[in-house]
C-alpha cells in the first residue's frame, strides 16, 4: 500500500511539472505575439516641395452706395427688402411730400393740379445687394436721409493682414490660394495693398479681389502664399515623422528584414500640408518606413506589416 501511494504521488508530481511547463511555453508564445505591432509602410520619394505662408483673412465689400431721399416727405411705395438685388437706375421707392398731400383736398376744384400729386421717384445709383434698409413704407424722411445701403457685389475682396517681415514674399500679382470654411479652394492673385502699416501689430493690409464669387461678407478664410520651393527632394508623408514634445528631435521608424523597426534620427527641411523633406544619409527611396502605427513605437520593436 505504501509503495502504491508513493507511485501515485510521484505520478501526480510529474504530471504537474509537465502541465506547468506547457503553460509557461504558451504564455511565452502569447507574450511574443503580443509584442509585435501591426504597421503599414511606405517608401520615401523624390518630389518637389513648396512651403507656404498661411494667414487669416476676411471677406469685405470695398464699395457701398447709399440710397438717399431726394425730398422731404412720406414713403408711399417700396417693394425691396434686405438681401434683394437692385440694379443701377432701378426704382427703389417713391416719396410723397406734404404739399402733394395738401393738393389732394383741392384737386377736385382744379383738375390741373392732379399732375403735381405724382410721388417723387428715388432711383438706385449702383447695382448690388441691399445690405441695410433704414426706413419702411409710410415713414417720414428728410431730404438727404439714407434710406438703404447697397453693397456692390463686384467689389468683394478678401482682406488679409500680413506681418511686414513677409513683405518681400507678398506682393501685388503674387499667386495665392484662398481656402474657404467648406473646403473649397480659390486660386487667384493679390490685387491691392494699403500704403500704411498698423502701428501696434506692424502688419500691412493686402486685398484679393473676388468679383465673380458668391461669397458672403465677413467670412473668415485662410490664405496660402508660396514663399519657398525646392525640387527633387527626398520626402515622406508628414505623418511618418515622429518628434519629441519640444519638437527639437525628429526620427523615422525604418523597417529591417520586414520584422524590425529601428529608430533613425533625421533632420527636416521644407514642409507643406502633406509632405516633409528628410535630410539623412541613412534613409533612401529603397527603404521601408512605418507610415501608420509609428506613434509610441519603441526602438527595435518587432512589427508585422499589414498587407
Amino acid at each position: 500500500m505504501n509503495a502504491q501511494l508513493r507511485y501515485l504521488i510521484t505520478f501526480f508530481l510529474i504530471m504537474s511539472l509537465i502541465l506547468q511547463s506547457c503553460s509557461h511555453k504558451e504564455s511565452n508564445n502569447t507574450e511574443q505575439a503580443q509584442t509585435k505591432s501591426q504597421v503599414t509602410v511606405i517608401h520615401p520619394a523624390i518630389q518637389n516641395i513648396t512651403e507656404y505662408i498661411q494667414l487669416n483673412g476676411v471677406t469685405v465689400f470695398q464699395k457701398r452706395d447709399n440710397i438717399r431721399a431726394n425730398n422731404t416727405g412720406y414713403i408711399t411705395s417700396m417693394k425691396f427688402k434686405q438681401g434683394d438685388f437692385i440694379k443701377s437706375g432701378q426704382l427703389y421707392c417713391t416719396i410723397s411730400t406734404k404739399e402733394q398731400r395738401a393738393l389732394k383736398s383741392i384737386s377736385s376744384l382744379d383738375s390741373s393740379l392732379i399732375k403735381f400729386q405724382k410721388p417723387l421717384s428715388v432711383i438706385a445709383n449702383a447695382s448690388g445687394v441691399i445690405s441695410a434698409i433704414n426706413t419702411l413704407k409710410g415713414d417720414y424722411v428728410s431730404e438727404g436721409d439714407v434710406l438703404a445701403i447697397v453693397s456692390e457685389t463686384g467689389s468683394l475682396v478678401v482682406q488679409v493682414s500680413v506681418p511686414f517681415e513677409y513683405n518681400k514674399y507678398v506682393q501685388i500679382g503674387k499667386y495665392c490660394e484662398i481656402i474657404l470654411p467648406d473646403g473649397r479652394k480659390i486660386r487667384t492673385t493679390i490685387t491691392g495693398v494699403m500704403p500704411t502699416v498698423d502701428a501696434a501689430s506692424q502688419s500691412q493690409n493686402y486685398f484679393i479681389r473676388l468679383p465673380n464669387q458668391s461669397i458672403p461678407e465677413n467670412l473668415n478664410v485662410r490664405i496660402r502664399i508660396p514663399y519657398k520651393q525646392k525640387n527633387n527632394l527626398l520626402s515622406v508623408p508628414s505623418s511618418t515623422v515622429q518628434t519629441d514634445e519640444m519638437q527639437k528631435e525628429f526620427w523615422l521608424m525604418k523597417i529591417i528584414d520586414n520584422s524590425l523597426a529601428l529608430k533613425v534620427p533625421v533632420k527636416i527641411g521644407l514642409q507643406n500640408d502633406s509632405m516633409t523633406e528628410i535630410i539623412s544619409d541613412k534613409i533612401s527611396v529603397a527603404d521601408k518606413i512605418v507610415w501608420q502605427g509609428a506613434y509610441g513605437l519603441a526602438d527595435s520593436s518587432l512589427i508585422i506589416i499589414e498587407k
